[in-house]
This record gives C-alpha cells, structure tokens and sequence, in this order.
C-alpha cells in the first residue's frame, strides 16, 4: 500500500521528498513513521535506495537494488510501478497458497475440538452406567472410557504440553534457516512438491525477468536472487551460477548445469538469452508457472478436503459407534 501510493504521488509531480511528506501527515501511524524515516534519510544526503537499504526487514533486497538503478536511470516513477505490480502478485499467490494450508488446518483443529469435547463432557455421561457392565466392555469402549478418565485427570498437563509444543513450533519457525528445513522437507512430499516447486521456480524466473528489465545486470541480480533464497542446496547452486556468469560464461550454459530450475524453464531463458530478450521471455516464464501454481493448489485443495472430512468423520463416528454399541450391550441385558 506504501508503494502505490507512492508511486501514485511521484506520477502525479511530486517530488520524492514531498510525496513522502505527503505520505506522513495522511497515512496510519506505522506507515507515517516509515515515510518520515525515509525522508529523514534523503533529506540527510541519502538517495532514495540507501534509505530503504536502512529497512532491511519491510523492502526486499532485489527492490532496493531496482530503485537504484531507477534513480540513475531517472526512471523511478516505472520501476516503483513494476515493484508494486509484482508485490500485488506475490501477494494474491501467497495468500492462495496459504488457504491451501488452512483449510485442512481449520478441520483438523475442528476435530480435536470435538473430540475434546465429547472425552471431557460427554462420555462423563455414560460412565456410571458402563461400570456396572465391567469387563463386557468391548475393546473400542474401554479405549474410549480410559482417554477420557485420562483426559480430566490430566487436562492441565495435556493443555500445557500443547502450549508448549506450539511455543516451541513458533521458536523453530522464526529463524529463516528452520523455515528452509522445514519447507524442504515438505517439497518432497507427494502431492505437494509439485506446487512447491512450480511456486519456487516462478519466484526466481520472475524476478530475475523484473532485475533484469528494470536496469539491474545479469550478475548482480543472480547475486540478489541467491540473497533471498532460503534453501541452502538451492542458494548453493545460485551461488555457483552466478560465479560462472561473473567469470564469462554464457547465461543458457551455466543454467543449464546450475540445476536450479525445471528443464522447460531453463530451455525458455536459455531462448531469451540467445535471442537478447532475456526480461521479456522470463517474464512469460514467471506468467507460465504462476498458472501452473494456482492449478496445482486448486487441485491440491480439492483432494486435501475430502480426505480431510473423511478422516474427522471416521474419527468422530468410531467413538460415536463404541458408545452407541456399550449401550445397546446394556440394553440386550436388560431384555
């Protein structure tokens, strides 16, 4: 929101200066505290790219590098309306690629939430009843009577331990290296490391097509790419390509061998590299992969819902089962 409508004021003639004032009397408190940092920044001598180099954790590397050679090129105005059209799209992917995650998150803290709530209220119900039956129990009921006698006597310590749990799965997740693990190690799983890697190779092929057209050369925007690559095999292969394109080999050959990206993604750049026209073909690889991504989640959504319903409904309907048969047990014994 910062950047369009930065990009709005600088289109319309303000100056950058101005534009920024302009942006620190009428925005919300955070955004006017960035906006008068910033200014603070240009008015001490600083260009437009060093002061947003001060923020490391809201701007992005490969941005900071693009408004750089905005400015000496003398087209900000464009490059910041490139970064807000990327930014927009990484965000509508980021977010379909998130509802991927929550969804099947939502059910299964459903379920526990129901299951919780039967051990502990309901099953307490039954259980006089249950005792005079002893050891005619059948198998599924006794498991069902001890969880919850387990359960009440001990809810504090089990409300503790997930506290815990998700305390420490809050601490692993802070740190970007965990962060990389952790997503690498779900890159590999079946069904999910298609989109993965489709979401992986549309972030590098779009950015470098965005460095690239925006006046960053080709070494500094592979350095910057391998920058904000969390994977350390990945980052790894970045680091080799770019050394081989900064020593002169040809880009299409030392992608080739790098094994950063899909073949198809490698055989386009390397067409973009021969025939001059490197931003505009990555662009339609970045366009290509994006729709490849948003049809794998949609397919990933409409196989991890059902299964996700079958599984709760099964879960539900066996403690349901084990204390409707104990019932009918006492029933039959009573006639």
């Amino acid at each position: 929101m910062f950047l369009r409508q930065l990009t709005l004021l600088v289109g319309a003639g303000l100056t950058l200066e101005a534009a920024l004032q302009t942006l620190g009397d009428d925005c919300t408190k955070a955004v006017a505290s960035f906006a008068q940092s910033l200014r603070s920044s240009i008015s001490a001598g600083m260009s437009f790219a060093e002061a947003l180099e001060r923020h490391p954790s809201v701007v992005d590397a490969a941005y900071v590098a693009m408004i750089r050679a905005g400015e000496a090129s003398a087209k900000l105005e464009n490059v910041l309306r490139a970064i807000v059209e990327d930014r927009s799209r990484r965000e509508l992917l980021t977010e379909r690629f998130n509802a991927a995650i929550r969804y099947p998150l939502f059910l299964v803290a459903s379920a526990i939430l129901i299951l919780g709530f039967f051990l502990i209220q309901v099953v307490p119900q039954f259980e006089p009843v249950f005792k005079d039956l002893g050891g005619q129990l059948n198998s599924g009921t006794t498991f069902v009577l001890g969880a919850s006698t387990w359960l009440r006597t001990n809810l504090e310590v089990f409300l503790g331990t997930c506290l815990v749990f998700v305390l420490v799965l809050w601490l692993l997740l802070r740190k970007r290296e965990r962060r990389a693990r952790i997503f690498g190690v779900l890159a590999s799983t079946p069904g999910v490391a298609g989109p993965m890697r489709d979401r992986q190779t549309a972030r590098i092929v779009g950015l470098l097509g965005l460095l690239i057209q925006n006046g960053v050369a080709l070494p500094s925007a592979l350095k910057i790419i391998r920058d904000v690559l969390s994977e350390p095999r990945l980052a790894a292969r970045m680091d080799r390509l770019h050394d081989e394109v900064r020593n002169g080999r040809r880009f299409g050959d030392a992608l080739a061998d790098a094994d950063v990206l899909p073949p198809l993604a490698i055989r386009m750049l390397k067409i973009g590299d021969e025939t001059g026209d490197l931003p505009t073909i990555a662009n339609y690889a970045s366009q290509f992969y994006e729709h490849k991504l948003r049809m794998g989640l949609d397919r990933l959504m409409g196989a991890i819902g059902p299964i996700t319903i079958i599984i709760v409904s099964l879960l539900v309907g066996a403690l349901v089962v084990s204390i409707m048969s104990a019932l009918l047990s006492i029933t039959e014994l009573a006639l």
